[in-house]
């Protein structure tokens, strides 16, 4: 639970929270880190869950220090997820990556396995979990991520009774086993929820990201060092606002992260502070972002396909000229054969 204040007084009816100090001079830090609680700028505290201050913080409770009914605070909603994790010849990491969804501390989710014609050992490595809340689809065709996820998604709407989807590659994985009970604290009523990543590298080297939209056009289009990329695997989605991927590219990822940002209320969107998601870029031998080929050149060229007819049908129609920027960018990089991500 956290707590922000901004009075001292009365502050030992708090024991055994955890206490937030909240100001606006930085001249007043010194004297405050002298009190030992943890000290924040007020614009700097996304959220909490008792506001006792003078200043704008989102909150489920806003009271006073001296309100009785302090530490009475909502009960939060027991939310169930179903959780999308499609795979092929990904058999090294699966332990791994359904290891650090079963041993959640959260329990309320079914995950939806869905393998499309892997060559390895996947569906044996998936099948000695022996848990009933794994669910497991083989593809009796290729279908590639896009493909996979969609075949997960209708799985899960016609046969799961759910609040929320999540999405996991079958190389990657959750960073701890409180990621899911710290989804379901922060989600609340929200629409979306996007979470913080770290990429992990050879030799153990990382970089990691956290999400700061300042605005709607920030979000449309996620990019940049401050800025998750346009992934499935960093958005928690309500079930009713879900999109369906593109089925005939490698960049599944980016029309369906436009078509989620338009089909959701940008009110209802909040980025979780802290790391959860592992992207393993260890996995050179069958990532599709790491190989290069004549199939990612032909994808990104759907991909540009996709964005024009998505152009047609999108909501928000001061979006438009970016993304048509975006597609200007798409066929620069093409034209001089750059095979990156976009």
């Amino acid at each position: 639970m956290k707590i922000a204040i901004d009075d001292l007084k009365g502050i030992s009816k708090l024991k055994g929270h955890e206490l937030i100090y909240v100001f606006d001079k930085d001249t007043e830090l010194d004297k405050l880190l002298e009190t030992k609680l943890h000290c924040i700028r007020y614009d700097k505290v996304e959220s909490v869950n008792i506001n006792l201050t003078k200043y704008d913080i989102p909150c489920k409770k806003k009271t006073t220090i001296d309100d009785k009914s302090l530490l009475d605070i909502p009960k939060v909603k027991q939310n169930k997820y179903a959780i999308i994790i499609p795979n092929y010849n990904n058999g090294q990491w699966l332990e791994k990556c359904i290891g650090s969804v079963i041993n959640q501390s959260y329990k309320n989710f079914e995950i939806v396995f869905v393998d499309d014609m892997s060559k390895d050992n996947s569906i044996n490595i998936v099948k000695t979990f022996k848990d009933d809340r794994i669910h497991i689809i083989q593809n009796k065709r290729k279908r590639y991520n896009g493909g996979s996820r969609n075949a997960g998604i209708d799985y899960a709407l016609n046969n799961l009774d759910f609040d929320y989807f999540c999405f996991l590659d079958s190389d990657d994985w959750w960073i701890d086993n409180t990621v899911l009970e710290d989804i379901n604290q922060e989600i609340e009523d929200n629409e979306l929820l996007i979470l913080g990543a770290e990429m992990l590298f050879e030799n153990q080297v990382t970089f990691k990201t956290l999400n700061h939209f300042k605005n709607y056009e920030e979000f449309f289009i996620a990019d940049g060092a401050k800025t998750i990329w346009c992934t499935a695997w960093c958005r928690v989605i309500r079930k009713d606002k879900i999109q369906y991927f593109c089925e005939d590219t490698l960049m599944e990822d980016r029309v369906w992260s436009y078509k989620i940002a338009d089909n959701v209320n940008f009110s209802k969107v909040k980025n979780i502070e802290r790391i959860c998601y592992i992207w393993n870029r260890m996995n050179k031998k069958n990532s599709v972002t790491q190989i290069r080929n004549g199939i990612w050149n032909a994808s990104a060229w759907c991909h540009i396909g996709h964005c024009l007819q998505f152009m047609s049908q999108i909501k928000h129609k001061e979006m438009i000229p970016l993304l048509q920027k975006r597609v200007d960018v798409c066929k620069e990089k093409l034209a001089n054969n750059i095979y990156t991500q976009f």
